[in-house]
């Protein structure tokens, strides 16, 4: 008869629980070296990003659930948490497609994670319109969904807070001084296109 043995572990990042069934123990020293996490329940997807935001998470976590079951349910769930991603950038979250162009204009996104978020809009988008795009591509591209939605995370959240914390580590005077800097070059910017062209 099976016996299975469990290990209850805790995250170092956020501190949280999870249930872990061991599949290989090392027979010299019987310290479990493979598990599967039973809790919580991500299947194959991988763990959503550190700085994603809670309502942001509870999408994404409820997608990686049922995506075995149903690969376009997880799609439309993970376009709603790139909608709300939005809105917590500080978009308005009605027309998500015009959300992704300001955070363009607003160079929160970049021209690669612009398409990232395309990706993720148009497979969810077509998962809810059967016919437009084959169950077998959006199998696929609901399967990558979870890694770009991380990977948008971390380019208009954690990456931004690295870079800011860096920031703050340098001296404050010479903080001050590049802070000046820039404001008097942004007030030369403004000066110069408000100028009249010069007559020849």
């Amino acid at each position: 008869k099976d016996c299975f043995v469990y290990y209850q572990a805790i995250c170092d990042h956020c501190k949280e629980y999870s249930l872990w069934r061991v599949t290989e123990i090392a027979l010299t020293s019987f310290i479990a070296e493979e598990g599967e996490m039973l809790y919580p329940d991500f299947g194959s997807a991988p763990l959503p990003a550190e700085d994603m935001p809670e309502d942001v998470k509870k999408d994404y976590e409820e997608a990686a659930r049922i995506f075995i079951k149903s690969p376009r349910g997880a799609a439309a769930l993970l376009r709603l948490g790139l909608q709300k991603l939005c809105i917590h950038l500080g978009e308005k979250g009605k027309n998500i497609n015009d959300d992704i162009r300001s955070l363009v204009e607003k160079k929160k996104l970049s021209g690669i994670a612009i398409k990232i978020a395309d990706t993720v809009r148009i497979t969810g988008n077509n998962a809810v319109h059967p016919g437009k795009i084959s169950d077998e591509d959006i199998d696929n591209l609901a399967g990558n969904m979870f890694g770009l939605i991380n990977a948008i995370v971390e380019e208009t959240i954690t990456k931004p807070k690295i870079w800011n914390n860096l920031y703050q580590l340098m001296p404050e005077n010479a903080r001050n001084a590049a802070e000046a800097q820039d404001k008097r070059n942004l007030q030369n910017q403004v000066q110069n296109l408000s100028s009249p062209p010069t007559q020849k």
